[in-house]
């Protein structure tokens, strides 16, 4: 037993990726949460999904387990790696770009609602990141706490970007 954790350390090392980080891809494809109010359809369109680099690391990773070989078991590391560079890559952009779209949307909806209303929109984006830090912290699973941790790194981006004041905004844009 002991042997086989060493080959696998020793693979993680030489690949630069831990074998639980790759084989949790279906994780990291899940979409950052949008607002309660907000409808997909709101989200520029451009946005790409990575539902092809997606199928393309998930085939890989089939096949590696299909055709796996005794001799070499962390073979698919080697063989799927740029397959799983390019869905972190296009993964991160698609994130980046959903969380600009929303805070966009965010500032107009903010701005739209009465000062009580601001404060409780405010007080549950709070609470959504308090939660997920808190679930984050209570869950065994590294790749779901890493995901719960963006979340909440989202909801406090998302914090703080209705506390900007409106001038920087439209400053940054121009």
């Amino acid at each position: 037993q002991e042997p086989e954790k060493a080959r696998l350390n020793s693979a993680e090392k030489r690949h630069g990726l831990t074998w639980t980080e790759m084989h949790a891809y279906k994780d990291r494809m899940t979409f950052p949460i949008l607002p309660t109010m907000m409808g997909v359809e709101e989200l520029p369109k451009d946005i790409s999904l990575c539902d092809t680099v997606f199928r393309s690391l998930d085939r890989c990773i089939d096949k590696g387990i299909e055709n796996e070989n005794a001799n070499h078991p962390y073979s698919r590391m080697t063989i799927c790696k740029p397959h799983w560079i390019r869905f972190i890559k296009c993964v991160k952009r698609r994130d980046e770009l959903v969380l600009r779209g929303v805070k966009r949307w965010e500032r107009s909806y903010y701005s739209s609602l009465d000062e009580p209303s601001q404060s409780e929109y405010l007080e549950d984006i709070s609470t959504k990141m308090r939660y997920f830090l808190y679930a984050a912290s209570h869950t065994k699973d590294l790749e779901k706490k890493k995901r719960l941790e963006t979340n909440a790194q989202h909801c406090a981006i998302r914090h703080s970007n209705l506390l900007k004041p409106q001038a920087e905004d439209t400053s940054a844009m121009v």
